[in-house]
């Protein structure tokens, strides 16, 4: 069975477990159209009994959109320096970016603000907005009311509307990482952007001759759970133009303020910095050795992150630092042991991202391959 099959039985098992009107799902959310309305954010409030259906629903949706994505755009398309279009650019800088954009294209700040994503502006030949609308419960969904917020984007025959959007919160706890193949979802490519990582999409369309959607996923400079979002839908004629004048947005954008440049010399400083700070509110960390690229021995009682352990275990514990593009400091710190008796081989890593300054900010921590901590309760 297709995994796409057995994620549509669970939703209607969910769904008529809990009973709600036939058309819920229609109602909760909307398709992705080059015409029509983006849903970005639903604020829903259901009884204990819809709960299990609308956690269903999202993962649905989400497996969707990646298996609807198609094969990424690169970014190596005009340069910054070349002609968008025929006729003058204009020059966008505000919200953390700066870019060349066509002058013929309109501008419009948003702002909309949706607890986790912020959709900032729409450029382009068409228009867009944000807004919030009600949902209409059915006669039998006793559980359902609140709204349904995002973006209408009203893209007509021979336009074009470019969506910027930041995105944030805890579903992020590292930087785009193009060394990492599992960073993306089916049809992303990895690409660089400003000249910091970033990731591209392009969603295939039932008939490529009409037009385009494409998508941008780009780092947010000095922070590791935030993404800028750029959305572009463009409806022919002319969409091959109208492409080459997005792909030329993307190629000359830059950050403002740009990432911090940082000195790979100050590794060492930033290291027993960032070790002392994160030490005072974890004793597990006390093992670490505050010069990377050396190791210390110890014997533990707790591993950062779990509870005590039920007796010692004897460890190795190794520092290690590197800047990162975005302007941050990867400080990673593993924690290795030895095989005995009553435990198998193994190692735990923690992945600490400082800022310039060496504070701690978010933090990553976890087994590496198929370890398990030994001794814990």
């Amino acid at each position: 069975m297709e995994p796409e099959d057995r994620l549509s039985g669970a939703l209607h098992a969910t769904l008529d477990a809990a009973r709600p009107s036939p058309d819920l799902e229609d109602r909760i959310v909307e398709r992705v159209s080059v015409a029509g309305r983006r849903t970005v954010r639903s604020n829903v409030r259901f009884g204990f009994a819809g709960v299990a259906a609308l956690v269903v629903v999202v993962a649905i949706v989400s497996v969707a959109v990646g298996l609807r994505t198609g094969p990424g755009h690169d970014t190596t398309g005009p340069s910054a320096g070349s002609d968008i279009a025929a006729g003058s650019l204009a020059r966008f800088d505000r919200d953390g970016l700066a870019f060349d954009y066509p002058a013929s294209w309109k501008a419009s700040v948003s702002g909309f603000n949706l607890h986790y994503e912020t959709i900032l502006d729409f450029l382009g030949t068409g228009s867009g907005l944000a807004t919030c609308t009600a949902i209409t419960p059915g006669p039998s969904d006793k559980f359902l009311s609140g709204t349904q917020c995002g973006a209408d984007l009203n893209v007509g025959a021979g336009q074009v509307v470019v969506e910027l959007s930041l995105e944030g919160g805890p579903f992020f706890d590292f930087p785009i990482d193009p060394s990492d193949p599992k960073g993306i979802e089916s049809g992303g490519k990895y690409v660089t952007v400003g000249g910091l990582p970033a990731i591209s999409y392009e969603e295939t369309l039932a008939d490529p001759a009409s037009g385009a959607t494409l998508d941008w996923t780009l780092s947010v400079p000095e922070q590791v759970n935030s993404r800028f979002t750029i959305h572009a839908e463009i409806k022919s004629p002319g969409a091959q133009q109208m492409r080459a004048q997005v792909e030329a947005l993307v190629a000359s954008l830059r950050y403002d303020p740009p990432a911090p440049l940082l000195n790979p010399a100050d590794g060492p400083r930033i290291a027993a910095i960032g070790l002392a700070k994160a030490g005072s509110s974890d004793p597990a960390l006390a093992c670490f050795p505050s010069a990377p690229g050396t190791t210390a021995t110890a014997t533990v009682t707790q591993v950062s992150g779990y509870s005590a352990l039920r007796k010692p275990l004897p460890v190795t514990c190794g520092t290690e630092i590197a800047p990162v593009s975005i302007g941050l400091w990867k400080l990673t710190l593993t924690e290795s042991w030895t095989a005995a008796s009553d435990r198998s081989a193994g190692s735990f890593t923690i992945a600490i991202w400082l800022a310039a300054d060496g504070t701690p900010g978010e933090t990553r921590s976890g087994p590496v391959g198929s370890s398990m901590v030994p001794y814990l309760p």
